[in-house]
């Protein structure tokens, strides 16, 4: 009986003694596009003719719906297949339920968004019937922006491959971007993509247009800027890039040379890497987008002509929206990824909405034959 028990005591000890059993990996967490911007309610109008100053005019078709650049990019991105996140203040006003359901309605997650009992921003769009004119009054505070406190308290950098950046309030979009450079420069894996849209020239701008590894220019520059064309238009952007960095390298406080040459050596080894340039897109479904690279190299794709216009409003981001899904999804080159945009823009604009993407061919060979 002795003999039993303690060999079962021993058999006891040596099972507890065993190496506890390695947890299984956790499986890769599927990364998405983030957009950072504003949303909006846009209340349209659609007219026959525009109305003159004091004059009443009836007209029997208009709607509401979810707009803003961020959040008409998600609703592009979401359209064609591509899972997204939205990050902006949101309302909890009562009227601002309808955009929350359009949200869920499409699958973008918005579960880190700030809520605010402010009033929504919103835009009321008077269009014209088969033109490319709009008449748009917007209703907007700095209290609609996003900050970059709110900002880092909820993003986690680890679930994104491509943040994009409306730049609505350019200061604190400047630390937001500058916040995702640091992580990227602290995780060797880390390669998330930034990409910002660009509407005007000012400093500010130039500095979001800087930290960006793509700057996206909106086609109103030919008109604020009077550039001839989409070259004009991107070469303009990058010399003003090369003149501020020049100002900002002139202003920076020169380091006293060391007499020793090892020290010297050293201070240069340590220096920070010089970035590089950002590529630098026009978008213009008419005339074609053009393209800078960081290299200096300019290329051009051809325009495309629909066959009716019947909704302008959110061509940009259309662009935008097909651009990302293009180098994400399918793996584009830059070229065919210009192409893919502006041949989305041109179909988006034949009809209302975003839903008429749902149709769009998934590769630019099928577009060919559509």
């Amino acid at each position: 009986m002795k003999k039993q028990i303690i060999k079962e005591f021993i058999t006891i000890k040596k099972v507890r003694r065993l190496p506890p059993k390695e947890p299984p990996a956790e499986p890769p967490v599927p990364r998405r596009v983030l957009v950072v911007g504003r949303c909006t309610l846009d209340m349209i109008t659609v007219c026959d003719d525009h109305p003159s100053p004091g004059v009443t005019q009836r007209t029997e078709e208009g709607f509401w719906r979810l707009g803003g650049h961020a959040a008409n990019t998600c609703c592009v991105l979401r359209r064609l297949g591509t899972e997204c996140e939205f990050l902006g203040q949101l309302s909890s006003i009562g009227a601002f339920e309808h955009l929350l359901s359009s949200f869920h309605a499409m699958g973008i997650d918005i579960s880190s968004c700030p809520r605010t009992a402010h009033d929504p921003p919103h835009q009321s769009i008077v269009v014209v019937r088969g033109q490319e004119t709009r008449t748009t009054v917007e209703y907007s505070k700095r209290k609609h922006e996003l900050t970059f406190q709110q900002f880092v308290g909820a993003v986690d950098y680890r679930k994104y491959s491509w943040i994009h950046f409306e730049a609505r309030h350019p200061r604190e979009t400047l630390r937001m971007m500058q916040a995702v450079r640091d992580y990227n420069a602290r995780n060797e894996d880390a390669n998330i993509i930034v990409s910002v849209n660009l509407a005007n020239k000012r400093p500010l701008g130039l500095l979001l247009a800087n930290m960006a590894d793509y700057v996206i220019v909106h086609h109103g520059f030919l008109k604020l800027y009077g550039y001839m064309n989409g070259r004009e238009a991107v070469w303009a952007v990058r010399e003003r890039l090369l003149v501020m960095q020049k100002r900002w390298l002139a202003k920076k406080p020169k380091i006293t040379p060391s007499p020793n040459p090892d020290e010297q050596q050293l201070d240069h080894d340590c220096a920070p890497p010089v970035r590089k340039q950002p590529t630098i897109i026009y978008e213009n479904y008419e005339q074609g987008a053009s393209c800078l690279m960081a290299d200096d190299r300019y290329f051009k794709v051809g325009g495309q002509q629909p066959q009716k216009i019947e909704d302008t409003i959110g061509e940009h981001d259309t662009f935008v929206g097909a651009f990302i899904y293009a180098l994400q999804e399918i793996k584009l080159s830059l070229r065919d990824a210009l192409e893919y945009g502006t041949r989305a823009t041109s179909h988006k604009i034949t009809q209302f909405g975003f839903d008429c993407l749902r149709c769009m061919p998934k590769d630019l060979i099928s577009c060919y034959y559509a």
